[in-house]
């Protein structure tokens, strides 16, 4: 009986080009940017360095392509738009929050290579806090800064309130996942965020009791 050779499968150029961004972060995120090179990439995905090129003619391209994928397949977790037009504002935190430690627990290839390039002073991290982490704060501390102006929050600057309260959760997420600190590793992530979001409500409540606006009553879930 005659054996059956199984068809290798080509990959689409779409496929290609997810399988590159796929594998440079990877790879980027355990060795670095300067410490990473293409042809160390085109051998981690088995294919020829002419092949990247051929999909990413430069450095920057790929950095690009990286940057935009990430951004395309986060953007719905942080942007809770619904939540943020009603005013309930736990709703708001809970969403923006419970999503950062879920996504830190997941992965955190993303965060490593962040903190890379800062360290090399490489320019992928500058593209991220210019970029997208500039409207995201803009966005969280625009809705921040409303709810002080109609006197819920104190008036504290809401994208300086919108920082402190993502540093919380980054920090949270960097002692966890990357240091493995044994203080927090058994915290539940449901727990931790509560935790977080109940801080910050309670640090910046107008209100002397501190009583954090959006429970049920209030955000009418």
């Amino acid at each position: 009986m005659k054996s059956v050779k199984k068809r290798r499968t080509r990959l689409t150029g779409n496929e290609r080009r997810e399988q590159i961004i796929r594998t440079a972060t990877e790879l980027f995120s355990r060795v670095g940017f300067r410490g990473a090179t293409m042809r160390q990439l085109a051998e981690r995905a088995g294919i020829s360095e002419a092949m990247i090129y051929h999909h990413f003619p430069s450095k920057e391209a790929l950095y690009d392509a990286m940057l935009q994928d990430k951004l395309e397949k986060s953007k719905h977790l942080f942007y809770p738009e619904e939540a943020a037009n009603a005013g309930k504002d736990r709703a708001v935190l809970d969403t923006i929050i419970g999503n950062f430690l879920r996504e830190g627990r997941r992965d955190t290839s993303f965060m490593r290579m962040m903190l890379y390039s800062a360290l090399e002073g490489h320019e992928f991290a500058t593209k991220v806090v210019n970029g997208p982490l500039q409207k995201f704060f803009q966005f969280l501390g625009s809705y921040l800064e409303k709810r002080m102006g109609n006197g819920t929050l104190k008036a504290i600057g809401g994208e300086v309130a919108a920082r402190l309260l993502i540093g919380m959760a980054y920090h949270a997420t960097l002692l966890r996942e990357i240091y493995h600190d044994p203080g927090i590793q058994d915290v539940d992530t449901e727990d931790l965020k509560n935790i977080i979001v109940d801080l910050f409500f309670h640090g910046i409540s107008a209100s002397e009791a501190g009583d954090i606006p959006g429970n049920a009553q209030d955000m009418g879930a």
